[in-house]
């Protein structure tokens, strides 16, 4: 019988995991960047942010990109 990784953020636990590499809304894009939710959607509704792009609607963006164009 094999046992359960519990550090493996597949299985449940993402207190290992530091940050995600993907985050998804304005208002986790703004978090990353410093800015409000509504500042935020008018970056990426006016095409400000380069590293962002809408999928179904829903803006998503990569961690380390936002952080790459910002200077965090």
């Amino acid at each position: 019988m094999s046992s359960i990784d519990t550090a493996d953020p597949v299985n449940g636990n993402l207190s290992s995991v530091e940050s995600p590499s993907i985050v998804w809304g304005a208002a986790e894009i703004g978090r990353i960047i410093n800015r409000s939710k509504r500042q935020t959607h008018h970056l990426l509704s006016r095409g400000y942010i380069k590293s962002a792009k809408q999928i179904g609607g829903r803006w998503c963006a990569s961690t380390s990109a936002l952080l790459k164009e910002f200077g965090g």
